[in-house]
């Protein structure tokens, strides 16, 4: 009887450490490692935009926003309304040690009790270290600015492993005065 005990507690010391070794694992499910330090992201496009600029801090993202360039865009910010014309061009750069099969990454107008946003989607595939430019022009909204206050926020929404689909953290600074739409 002695003997039995003893089994099943080795058994049950077995199973109960297999389970946490797995829900360990399943952190590092997609399997990469990042590659360098993060880059401060640059900017470009129209003076007025560009202080409304923040592109969200990502520590864990593969994928990295290296440059915004928002020529093209426009933004009217009036009677705590906003009015807008998306078109940005992004430089991004794959920080993982795996090849991302594709990704997508979103500007948002955010106030302080909410946003709208655009997205662009890349489905070429981006090898450890290499820099890509995608572009999203064409879309636009409206919504409400209270006391006409507006940040466009940009992030990486999600990356696609092939095997793996991985979505970043976000880290967005209350300082900011706004309610972002995740």
């Amino acid at each position: 009887m002695k003997i039995m005990l003893t089994f099943l507690g080795l058994l049950l010391l077995m199973v109960t450490f297999g389970a946490a070794r797995q829900q360990q694992h399943g952190s590092e499910s997609c399997g990469f490692a990042l590659q360098g330090e993060p880059t401060h992201p640059t900017f470009t496009g129209p003076d007025d935009l560009l202080p409304l600029v923040y592109v969200v801090e990502q520590p864990d993202s593969p994928i990295e926003v290296v440059s915004v360039d928002l020529t093209g865009m426009w933004l009217s910010i009036a009677n705590e309304q906003h009015t807008e014309r998306d078109c940005a061009t992004y430089k991004v750069r794959n920080r993982s040690d795996r090849l991302v099969q594709a990704f997508d990454v979103e500007l948002s107008v955010s106030a302080p009790h909410g946003g709208g946003a655009f997205g662009t989607h890349s489905s070429s595939s981006l090898a450890p270290g290499q820099l890509v430019e995608i572009k999203s022009c064409g879309g636009g909204g409206r919504g409400g600015a209270p006391g006409n206050h507006v940040r466009l926020l940009v992030a990486v929404q999600s990356v696609d492993f092939g095997d793996c689909f991985y979505r970043p953290s976000v880290r967005i600074p209350r300082s900011l005065g706004v309610h972002p739409v995740w």
